[in-house]
């Protein structure tokens, strides 16, 4: 297994139907985890005073995003396919379809950089909750 310190910066697009695009940007501090040929990026987030511990484990085929803390988050991906995730915060929990249609890592070769970007539409009970594009990028070192 090997652990490397790195910087972490994900750009999320989100569009709800009706509602004008969001971005947003987090930069955090994280662990980059390589680990039986798959990568893990782990690093937490603060929203408003609370505390999110965020895991993405990434591949070329297949990745998952998973949240721990004031959000509980499960989002499976698998590339032109869809998967059931979870969503939840405080007592509300969802039971989500999770249709990704673009999926993309890459790794550079000092093993220690890279991207990971996901496009994904959120379903539930079937109506589209929302279309995501997300991209991560990691650099080794801390911020």
């Amino acid at each position: 297994m090997q652990t490397k310190d790195v910087t972490i910066r994900l750009s999320s697009t989100i569009c709800h139907p009706g509602q004008d695009e969001e971005t947003h940007e987090i930069h955090a501090a994280g662990q980059y985890i390589k680990k039986a040929d798959r990568v893990y990026l782990k690093f937490n987030e603060d929203q408003s005073g609370n505390q999110i511990q965020t895991t993405v484990k990434m591949g070329e085929d297949d990745a998952l995003i998973m949240r721990t803390g004031a959000t509980d988050m499960r989002l499976p991906f698998v590339l032109d396919g869809e998967r059931h995730g979870t969503y939840g915060s405080g007592p509300a929990n969802f039971n989500l379809i999770v249709k990704t249609n673009l999926l993309e890592f890459i790794e550079k070769e000092d093993g220690f950089s890279g991207s990971f970007s996901v496009n994904y539409d959120l379903i539930a009970e079937g109506s589209v909750l929302g279309i995501y594009k997300l991209l991560f990028t990691y650099t080794e070192g801390t911020l």
